[in-house]
């Protein structure tokens, strides 16, 4: 047995032109599937950024003097009653324009205190599953982060006689946001956490309305409504989806429900982040794989097996392999070192001093290959043995990659290792 050496093995034309194309298709792939995976991972990153900001608000809010959280719900109820009394000012509805229109191409970026200034809370929407915060008014900035109470409706901490809209973007490419609200039907549910109140309410009206026909979203004496606001149809925005919900009672069960849709965001995210670890970690290691098989050319290994009785586990002698190359074709002409041998008394098949490539064996008396070889490690002294059918053995110490073939007048012995 012999150590590996060095030889001026080169790849052909062929190898070179079919190794770039191979290097061409793997790049084409990732760049193909970064492209197609970008507006998932960017939305379920996004979201999970939402879900931290509603937590550190909800955590800010705790912190809070119950009386100064207290005062606030009692001043936002009584801007509640004053607007029943004297009228929606909705937006679009004459006196303020429509917030879509107005705010598009608007888009600044301020600073985390701005969001956390104006965050009051978040909306669930568990068949969608939608966990947005909610912020305190409505503007290009906070419309791009999250769903916003729409100025001229009702604070959102329920009541008779109040109207709250909330509105949310559809078909931003890099968050989801409002953009599957039309797939909610009519007994549907979504959640309210603003302030420390926890509403619930049930889908009862859903409408496609012109964006000057905003009338719906006045307020109903003694009723509590969220109405979600939307653009619609996807991509064109010519008209308003009108989703409204009556409240009902808040049950235990719905937090779970709630819960299931916070944890929704990052197990997609964590999902996400583990497929491309995955395909990264694939990618170099199929290149790696590429660098030893390319190096390994220049060096020369030993390829050896024994061949025994499958019964009574005696060496055979006298039987004919041959070597062929990596997709099984005769290396006829195409190379200078064996390509034959035979089984000696001890039932040992050794090829020497064949250059580092990928090999198959074939039995003289069939063309199909038994054998798959390869270079595992670029200093290893032998080549590594496997086939399709799992019947070789791995004898000695696993160093020398020794191997032991079972044989019955030209097949395997069924059976696994």
């Amino acid at each position: 047995m012999t150590k590996p050496k060095t030889t001026k093995g080169k790849m052909t034309k062929d190898e070179k032109i079919n190794m770039g194309l191979k290097f061409a298709m793997v790049i084409l792939f990732l760049v193909g599937a970064a492209i197609f995976s970008y507006p998932f991972v960017v939305d379920s990153l996004n979201n999970y950024i939402d879900q931290q900001r509603i937590e550190s608000y909800q955590k800010e809010l705790q912190q809070k003097n119950k009386k100064e959280a207290d005062a606030l719900k009692k001043k936002k109820a009584a801007e509640n009653a004053k607007m029943a009394a004297q009228g929606t000012n909705i937006p679009g509805m004459g006196i303020v324009a429509d917030p879509f229109e107005e705010n598009v191409g608007q888009n600044t970026s301020p600073g985390r205190e701005y969001f956390a200034k104006h965050t009051v809370g978040a909306i669930y929407i568990p068949k969608i599953n939608v966990s947005l915060p909610v912020f305190d008014t409505t503007n290009d900035v906070l419309l791009d982060k999250g769903a916003t109470i729409l100025q001229g409706s009702s604070f959102p901490i329920g009541g008779k006689s109040t109207h709250s809209v909330i509105t949310g973007h559809t078909g931003l490419p890099d968050k989801m946001l409002f953009t599957d609200v039309d797939k909610l039907k009519k007994d549907d549910k979504f959640y309210l956490e603003i302030l420390d109140e926890k509403l619930a309410y049930m889908v009862t009206s859903i409408q496609t309305v012109l964006p000057n026909e905003l009338d719906k979203l006045r307020v109903v004496p003694n009723e509590d409504l969220v109405t979600l606001v939307t653009c619609t149809p996807y991509m064109v925005n010519s008209h308003r989806l009108l989703v409204t919900g009556s409240r009902i009672p808040y049950e235990e069960a719905m937090t779970k429900q709630i819960q299931k849709t916070k944890e929704y965001h990052k197990r997609r995210l964590i999902e996400y982040i583990a497929i491309i670890v995955l395909l990264l970690a694939l990618f170099f290691y199929w290149v790696w794989r590429k660098v030893v098989l390319i190096r390994s050319r220049k060096r020369t290994y030993d390829l050896t097996f024994r061949v025994v009785d499958a019964n009574t586990k005696e060496p055979i002698s006298g039987q004919k392999f041959r070597l062929l190359d990596h997709r099984g074709r005769s290396l006829e002409g195409s190379a200078t070192f064996t390509k034959e041998a035979s089984s000696a008394e001890n039932g040992w098949v050794i090829f020497e001093q064949i250059p580092g490539n990928i090999y198959h064996v074939a039995w003289h008396e069939t063309p199909k290959p038994y054998l798959k070889a390869k270079v595992a490690r670029l200093n290893d002294k032998r080549l590594k043995l496997k086939t399709k059918k799992g019947l070789l053995k791995k004898v000695g110490q696993n160093k020398e990659r020794n191997y032991q073939m079972d044989w019955q007048g030209g097949r395997y012995e069924e059976k696994s290792t």
